[in-house]
C-alpha cells in the first residue's frame, strides 16, 4: 500500500501545471534523469474532484457515451478503474456508458513531461486513450499519448492537428508511430513537450519524436502554442459487442515533471 502525501498545489501553478496530488512512492521509482516531479496523483480511494472532472457527455466522438454513474468509476487496488457498460437503464437511450477523467495538463510555451501508468482489459471496438487535448477546445488537434484498439497487440503514440488532416500531411513528419507491447500489462506512457518538438515514450524508452520543420504550409506544429488538458477514456464503435462488455482502463498513476535545468529541445 502506497503511503499517503499531498504535494502543495502551489509548487504545481509555480511550474505553470495543473495541480494535482498523489500518494508517496519510491522516490527512485519516481526520478527522470533531468526531471524534477512536480505533480502526481496516485488514485487511491476516490477522486480528488480538486483535480479531476468527470468527462461530459458531448458529440465528440470519444464522448459520446460519457456518463457520471458511479458503476464506471472504480477504485480498486489502488487503481482508478474507467469502465465501460452495456446501458440498461430504460430511461437513456445510449446503448453504452463509458468513464473518462479530464484534468491535469501542460501550459503553452513550456518544457514539461507527463507520463501516465495503466493498463487495458479490452473489447474488440474499444479504444482506450490517453490524451492531450487544448483547453480552448480547439479543432483537429492532440497528442495521443497512447491509443490501444480493441485487442491489439500494440498501441499508436500520434498528433494531430490541421497539417496532419485538413492539409494532407500526416507523413512529413510521420505524425504516429506503432509500438509494440502487452497492453494488457502495466506500461508507463509518456510524452515531452519542446518548444521544437514532441517526444514519446513507453517504459522510459523513447518511441518516437515529432518535430517543428520549415514549412509553408499551415498548422504543422502548433502543439506549444496551446495549453492542454489530460483526457483518459475508453471510445467505443457503435457496433461493440455488448456481450463481452464491461472494458476496463486501470490506471494506477499520472505524473508531471518539470526540467530541473534550463531546456529547449530534444
Amino acid at each position: 500500500m502506497k503511503n499517503n502525501t499531498i504535494l502543495l498545489v502551489i509548487t504545481c501553478i509555480l511550474v505553470g501545471l495543473v495541480s494535482c496530488t498523489g500518494k508517496k512512492e519510491n522516490e527512485e521509482e519516481k526520478a527522470r534523469k533531468g526531471w524534477t516531479l512536480v505533480c502526481e496523483d496516485d488514485f487511491g480511494e476516490s477522486l480528488d474532484q480538486a483535480v479531476w472532472q468527470k468527462i461530459p457527455k458531448s458529440k465528440h466522438p470519444s464522448f459520446r457515451y460519457m456518463s457520471g454513474r458511479d458503476e464506471l468509476y472504480v477504485f480498486q487496488d489502488g487503481n482508478l478503474v474507467l469502465r465501460v457498460l452495456e446501458n440498461t437503464a430504460a430511461s437513456d437511450t445510449m446503448p453504452f456508458l463509458t468513464g473518462g477523467i479530464t484534468g491535469g495538463g501542460i501550459k503553452g510555451n513550456s518544457v514539461s513531461r507527463m507520463e501516465v501508468r495503466a493498463r487495458m482489459n479490452p473489447v474488440q471496438g474499444a479504444t482506450a486513450y490517453i490524451s492531450l487535448l487544448p483547453s480552448d477546445k480547439a479543432k483537429n488537434i492532440s497528442v495521443d499519448v497512447m491509443e490501444r484498439y480493441g485487442v491489439d497487440e500494440f498501441v499508436y503514440q500520434s498528433v494531430t492537428s490541421e497539417y496532419t488532416t485538413t492539409q494532407g500531411m500526416p507523413d512529413n513528419p510521420p505524425s504516429s508511430a506503432l509500438v509494440g507491447v502487452n497492453p494488457n500489462e502495466y506500461h508507463i506512457y509518456g510524452v515531452e513537450k519542446y518548444p521544437d518538438s514532441l517526444v514519446f515514450f513507453v517504459d522510459d524508452i523513447r518511441t518516437k519524436k515529432y518535430p517543428r520543420i520549415l514549412t509553408d504550409i499551415p498548422g504543422q506544429f502548433p502543439f506549444n502554442d496551446q495549453d492542454f488538458n489530460l483526457f483518459m477514456g475508453i471510445r467505443l464503435n457503435k457496433d461493440t459487442d455488448t456481450t463481452a462488455l464491461p472494458a476496463d482502463m486501470l490506471i494506477d498513476w499520472v505524473r508531471f515533471y518539470e526540467p530541473m535545468t534550463p531546456s529547449t529541445k530534444k
